[in-house]
């Protein structure tokens, strides 16, 4: 019996330990097809491969037709497709040229951003008093709601006993742009007001932030601002304080003259290198990761496009007067305004407007004229100061003579007031938050603004 029992147990164990053998693994696909970004008329796929022995040739078929013979010599390749229509969904598949078994892809699915209005209704505003013998002018504007938009500049006034008043910031209060006059004081030297504004950068309500040369903080109820940055404590003497940009109080960049760049830790104040002296007149980013600072000197017709993070920039692309065979290892003109879309694609311009996208630098093809030669006696547009967004189907190009043009995704209009080549407008800033835009400029010796509403 005792045997019997040993057995049992001897058998029992050696069957709980036997080893099954592991299910088999599922093997990967050779080739993957993913979809990284789509505008209207354009999509990037990604496409991945897996045991392909490289080089290959790959054909894309989109609906079911070969569209791209690409070669492919890294496991990874964003393939680049455009000339597609708005709103629409287009089938892709990837397949080995010429392999006996047809190794194939996923079937991806990608629908493209539907168009935006153009359609804009807007009002015009004139500010400032020509009998002052000065002239008003706003350079920034900082755009919340309908009902909260702040400007900057430089705005003379007539009080009730006819003598000149200046201000340098103007609020729209959802009624009437009204005119705000601030305050400073440096210890032993006296009061001033704070006028000629140049940047402007609106963090809450109780933290609005100045460039004025120098920078300042305003908390938004006050009379009275704090100097923050003085330019005297810039490396060059000719240095100053022209735009701001930041995402929090303790996050804070500004850029200007003779190449500046300063940035705020919450702290303490560094000046840092951009590796260029070139004026610095534009800043964007969307985040910490990726700042685009661009520069214009129009004496010599020239720019610059900077590209940073943290407390490190360097050079992307130098641009000035050139020949088409050059590019784009250059830009062509200046460049006095930079704007990134919600898939990354980067915009300048000042004389013409460049993309970069896909790793390169090409013209923005979809605006008329816009080529090296092109656009003669300034017909369909001026130079671009500014460009601002919801994305890259909804944007808008500012400048002189009122460019004032809206891309919704395929096609460009002029939006508010008609452009003519001999008009006095200038537009030194655009903003656009869904809706809503708002263009600050001069129109001969008054400031002017226009709202828009879509």
């Amino acid at each position: 019996m005792h045997k019997l029992i040993n057995i049992f147990i001897i058998i029992l164990f050696v069957s709980c330990n036997t080893t099954e053998p592991p299910p088999p693994q599922e093997e990967k696909p050779i080739l993957t097809l993913t979809l990284e970004d789509a505008s209207s008329i354009e999509a990037w796929v990604k496409l991945t491969t897996n045991n392909l022995q490289l080089p290959a040739t790959v054909n894309l078929e989109q609906n079911n037709s070969v569209t791209q013979d690409i070669i492919l010599s890294n496991a990874d390749t964003v393939i680049y497709i455009d000339s597609l229509l708005p709103n629409k969904t287009y089938s892709f598949i990837a397949v080995v040229s010429g392999n006996e078994q047809l190794d194939t892809s996923n079937i991806l699915q990608a629908t493209t951003l539907d168009t935006t209005s153009h359609n804009f209704s807007y009002q015009t505003y004139e500010l400032g008093e020509p009998l002052t013998g000065n002239s008003s002018i706003l350079y920034d504007v900082a755009l919340i709601d309908a009902n909260n938009i702040y400007a900057v500049g430089e705005i003379y006034m007539l009080d009730s006993l006819g003598q000149t008043d200046t201000y340098g910031v103007v609020h729209w209060n959802g009624q009437n742009w009204e005119p705000i006059k601030l305050y400073y004081s440096i210890p032993s030297v006296g009061e001033f007001v704070l006028s000629n504004i140049r940047g402007i950068l609106y963090l809450s309500s109780n933290e609005i932030w100045f460039a004025a040369g120098s920078i300042f903080r305003w908390d938004g109820v006050s009379q009275n601002v704090q100097l923050i940055f003085s330019r005297l404590d810039l490396s060059d003497p000719n240095g100053s304080i022209e735009k701001l940009w930041g995402n929090s109080k303790t996050y804070l960049y500004g850029v200007g003259n003779k190449g500046t760049i300063v940035i705020y830790n919450g702290q303490t104040w560094q000046q840092i290198s951009s590796g260029t002296e070139l004026p610095l007149v534009d800043i964007y980013s969307k985040g910490e990761n990726g700042i685009y600072i661009s520069g214009a000197y129009t004496p010599e017709v020239k720019g610059v496009l900077l590209k940073g993070n943290a407390n490190q920039f360097s050079v992307m692309i130098n641009s000035e007067i050139i020949s088409e065979n050059e590019l784009f290892d250059k830009l062509y003109g200046e460049l006095a305004s930079v704007w990134v879309d919600e898939i990354g694609t980067i915009y300048t311009g000042g004389n013409l407007l460049f993309s970069y996208k896909n790793n390169k630098w090409n013209y923005v093809t979809s605006l008329p004229e816009n080529y090296i030669g092109g656009n003669p006696g300034a017909n369909y547009r001026g130079f671009i100061t500014s460009i601002r967004g919801n994305g890259s189907n909804d944007y808008i190009i500012a400048g002189d003579r009122n460019t004032l043009k809206h891309f919704n995704g395929v096609t460009w209009e002029q939006i508010g007031l008609p452009y003519s080549p001999s008009s006095p407008i200038i537009w030194y800033k655009v903003e656009q938050k869904g809706n809503i835009a708002v263009a600050v400029g001069d129109k001969g010796s008054k400031a002017f603004i226009i709202m828009l509403n879509r």
